[in-house]
C-alpha cells in the first residue's frame, strides 16, 4: 500500500501562502480549476457564473470523493461571493463529467463521488498571530455537500484530508 502524501496547495504566487493538507490519497488528482479560461465570450458574469474555486480535488479513498476548495488570505469575501466560486467549481467538474462521457466514452464517469465543499479563509502568513490557537470552523453539525451549506476553517495552514470529507461536531 502505497503511503498518504502531503499535498502543499499554492494559493496565490504573489503573496507565497500555501496550505499543507496531510493525509491525501496517493491517487489523487488535484486540479487548479481558477486557471482554466473564463467564459468571457458566453457570460456576463453579473450572477457569478463565471467564477470558480481555487481546486478540485479528485479521489478515491474508501470512498470517492471529489472536494472543491476555496481558499483566501482574509476574512473579507462575503459568504454569496464563496458560493458563487464552490458553484462555479461544481459547474467546472460537471463539465469534466461531460468531456468524460461524451468524449472518451465513460457512460458512467465521475457520477458516483461524494461532494465537498471547503472554504480556507484568513490565512495570510504575514498576519498571522504568534501565538498558538486552534482553527477556527464554520458550519459545525451540517454535512458540507453542497456549495451553500460548505466548510469553513479560518486560520489553519495545516488540514488533514480526513478533516475536509466528514461533518464537523
Amino acid at each position: 500500500m502505497w503511503p498518504k502524501l502531503t499535498l502543499a496547495l499554492q494559493t496565490d504566487a504573489q503573496s507565497g501562502t500555501t496550505v499543507n493538507i496531510k493525509g491525501l490519497p496517493h491517487d489523487s488528482v488535484v486540479i487548479r480549476a481558477e486557471d482554466f479560461e473564463d467564459p468571457l465570450t458566453v457570460f456576463k458574469g453579473s450572477k457569478g457564473e463565471r467564477k470558480r474555486a481555487d481546486f478540485v480535488i479528485v479521489c478515491n479513498d474508501t470512498k470517492k470523493w471529489i472536494i472543491c476548495i476555496e481558499i483566501h488570505d482574509s476574512d473579507h469575501k462575503g459568504r454569496s461571493e464563496i458560493i458563487e466560486q464552490l458553484k462555479g467549481a461544481l459547474c467546472f467538474v460537471n463539465y469534466c463529467k461531460c468531456i468524460g462521457k461524451e468524449f472518451w466514452l465513460e457512460k458512467g464517469f465521475l457520477d458516483d463521488y461524494e461532494y465537498r465543499f471547503v472554504c480556507m479563509a484568513n490565512i495570510n502568513v504575514k498576519k498571522r498571530r504568534t501565538r498558538s490557537y486552534s482553527p477556527h470552523i464554520q458550519s459545525r453539525g451540517k454535512l458540507h455537500d453542497t456549495p451553500d451549506a460548505f466548510l469553513k476553517f479560518s486560520e489553519s495552514l495545516n488540514l488533514h484530508f480526513s478533516n475536509l470529507l466528514h461533518e464537523v461536531s
